[in-house]
């Protein structure tokens, strides 16, 4: 009796130990990491959001470009004293330095708003698609190699595109 009690264990231990291996590899395979890449040049300059501010930073550039050129011309006119060519051409040299002060600040307020967006809307779509890691990188510059078949650009442009435009 002892020894059938025995052998009966030793079964039930064999395949107790057996299922918590089976449960380990396929616990381990089945967490399997999902890590991709993106091109964080194609995702920002394809995204709706920097094309509608690039257009209105370039509506705005343009206006103030030409009232530079409109004052730029009275300085040349020969029909102006000294005088006025003078209060002209400090009119013309403010002007000058609010022009390359908007685009600086254009530029960076403009770009960080672009990319709160796109990293809002990404983790989003990362927890749609269950990625636990997307790699974002300038033309692959800081990744040393990535495998084509693991971007996710296009699916990542499409869908933030969709959210800003309210489609999704």
């Amino acid at each position: 009796m002892v020894k059938k009690s025995s052998s009966l264990l030793l079964i039930i231990n064999s395949l107790l130990i057996f299922a918590l291996i089976l449960y380990v590899i396929l616990t381990s395979l089945s967490s399997k990491t999902k890590i991709v890449y993106v091109d964080n040049s194609e995702l920002f300059d394809g995204f709706s959001m920097t094309k509608e501010l690039k257009s209105t930073g370039e509506k705005e550039f343009i206006n103030r470009k030409t009232a530079l050129d409109n004052l730029y011309a009275q300085i040349q006119s020969k029909s102006i004293n000294a005088s006025e060519k003078e209060i002209l051409m400090k009119q013309f040299i403010q002007g000058k330095e609010e022009l390359e002060q908007f685009n600086q600040i254009f530029a960076t307020t403009e770009s960080s708003k672009i990319w709160s967006r796109i990293h809002s809307y990404t983790e989003d779509f990362s927890k749609e698609n269950n990625y636990q890691l997307i790699i974002g990188s300038e033309n692959k510059t800081n990744v040393l190699y990535a495998d084509e078949k693991i971007t996710v650009t296009k699916e990542l442009l499409t869908y933030i595109n969709k959210r800003y435009e309210g489609l999704k």
